[in-house]
């Protein structure tokens, strides 16, 4: 079902692999947990927490399907959140309006540079940049269609996107 927030974000995910090679796999759909339909009803409603300025991209390698009830505390544990790659933190979501609907980090994708072999389920947007935290405002998570199989050295690169569509009743 369509509403303000379209169908949630989108993910796009593209592996290179260390001898060049690309592999662009379908984009995926998202859920939006509980904390965060909560986040955004606060934000409209003038009664919730302060905006929140940036936001970072994570990805987990647990064979895990996101539930409404998951929060950044099932991170660490459940939703197994990799850290198996070189940035010292999760990149940041670096997004952009287009002026008409769709907010997105397309000009900057978020790139992980695996430091391990890893197969990687899913994504997340999370208020926090800590690499293996478990606090913050869980905002997305998505399951993949099909794992990312990773070797050391490839590079997942995703982009979020959300766009907004108007509803007419």
């Amino acid at each position: 079902m369509n509403s303000l927030l379209g169908t949630g974000f989108k993910y796009d995910a593209r592996i290179i692999l260390p001898d060049g090679r690309i592999i662009v796999d379908p984009r995926d759909s998202n859920l939006l947990p509980d904390v965060s339909v909560d986040f955004i009803a606060g934000l409209i409603r003038g009664d919730g927490t302060a905006p929140i300025s940036s936001w970072y991209v994570g990805i987990f390698e647990a064979d895990y399907v996101p539930t409404s009830g998951v929060t950044a505390a099932d991170l660490p544990g459940v939703v197994g959140q990799s850290s198996a790659y070189v940035s010292a933190t999760r990149p940041v979501w670096t997004h952009a309006y287009d002026g008409i609907s769709v907010i997105s980090n397309a000009v900057a994708e978020a790139e992980f540079v695996m430091t391990a072999p890893k197969t990687i389920y899913g994504a997340f947007l999370i208020s926090s940049s800590v690499k293996t935290g478990n606090t913050g405002v869980l905002l997305s998570i998505a399951r993949f269609s099909s794992p990312k199989i990773l070797d050391t050295g490839s590079t997942l690169s995703i982009v979020a996107s959300l766009t907004l569509i108007p509803t007419v009743l």
